[in-house]
């Protein structure tokens, strides 16, 4: 992970309190997260993902950054899950019918 660049957060003025006990250190105005927590909360977060797939339930996957767009479609595809990896229209999830209307009106159909 500390490779991938995974260990890199926000700058120190933009932060929420709240993030503090994930948080190991600060170097050149950059917090810096801890990967031991990083990697038990990863860990777990697999096991719940893989006991709910074992289940039936369904996953939405969701990458709307240029650079994970490829990413997000290929593993979604390959997974057989949804995903969103264009622009989130706001409502997607809590109000559906109203933005599935605004996104037909605005596709011209």
């Amino acid at each position: 992970m500390m490779r991938a660049g995974v260990h890199f957060g926000h700058g120190t003025r933009k932060w929420n309190p709240r993030m503090a006990p994930y948080i190991s250190a600060k170097r050149k105005g950059i917090h810096i997260i801890n990967l031991t927590r990083t990697a038990l909360f990863f860990s777990e977060a697999c096991d719940l993902v893989f006991d709910a797939a074992s289940r039936g339930k369904q996953f939405l996957i969701v990458g709307t950054k240029n650079k994970a767009a490829d990413l997000v479609s290929r593993a979604a595809i390959r997974a057989r899950c949804h995903y969103v990896n264009k622009k989130w229209l706001g409502g997607m999830l809590t109000n559906w019918s109203t933005t599935e209307k605004k996104n037909f009106i605005s596709l011209g159909t």
